[in-house]
């Protein structure tokens, strides 16, 4: 994941990172197939389930900036987890 993973100050304007600018430099709306691939590439690594399938539908219903910021979550817990196995950690703080 190429990106900024820093928290979130402002609403974000895209579901893709840096989550505050859009990856062709111009402002648009992401599309459903768009929204759908920034979500399950922050998802990719899990097997989903029925019932995960259907909240990944519900939220893509939801506007950028709310589906954005879990997406950035996603990315953020991915990386320090990444970041603590590195380490030899347990859980992350």
């Amino acid at each position: 994941m190429r990106g900024h993973l820093a928290p979130l100050e402002d609403a974000p304007v895209s579901v893709f990172a840096p989550f505050v600018s859009y990856p062709t430099g111009r402002f648009r709306h992401e599309d459903a197939a768009e929204r759908r691939s920034a979500l399950m590439a922050a998802l990719g690594w899990i097997e989903l389930g029925a019932y995960d399938q259907r909240i990944v539908e519900w939220l893509l219903g939801w506007d950028v900036p709310v589906l954005a910021t879990v997406i950035s979550l996603l990315w953020r817990v991915r990386h320090a987890a990444a970041a603590q196995a590195r380490q030899g950690g347990g859980e992350p703080r």
